[in-house]
């Protein structure tokens, strides 16, 4: 079995390509939201993570993009710095920006999943999250 680091690599390189279709989410996992105002709830289960996903994907045109800068391991997080782009479906603005997905593991599977527009907030988040604050 392919640890949880290659895992998110292989992940990220199929988002980076436009490729949504992995499944890595299961009925236990919980989503802390996407970081926008009208997403800040949590959200369990792979299907309505996959709603949530879906209904954020579908303001765009294909493909969406999301691509990994950078994996960042905290025990059993890995903190991952990531750019996407797009362009907006009724705008048809190109826009691209930052952000990070925190995810957790437990027994080698995703227990939760967070996605922040500031890496800076993601890398708090790690940081308060680590007894010796070190992220």
């Amino acid at each position: 079995m392919d640890s949880p680091l290659e895992r998110l690599e292989v992940l990220y390189e199929e988002w980076g390509r436009g490729d949504f279709s992995r499944e890595i989410f299961d009925a236990e996992t919980v989503h802390g939201g996407f970081g926008w105002v009208d997403m800040e709830q949590e959200i369990r289960g792979a299907e309505q993570i996959r709603d949530a996903m879906r209904g954020w994907m579908s303001a765009w045109e294909d493909p969406v993009a999301v691509e990994a800068d950078d994996f960042i391991e905290a025990g059993d997080r890995i903190l991952v710095l990531i750019r996407w782009r797009g362009r907006g479906k009724g705008s048809g603005v190109e826009m691209e920006s930052e952000g990070a997905h925190l995810w957790t593991f437990r027994d080698g599977r995703v227990a939760r999943f967070d996605v922040y527009r500031d890496r800076e907030q993601a890398q708090a988040a790690v940081a308060r999250e680590d007894p010796d604050g070190e992220a």
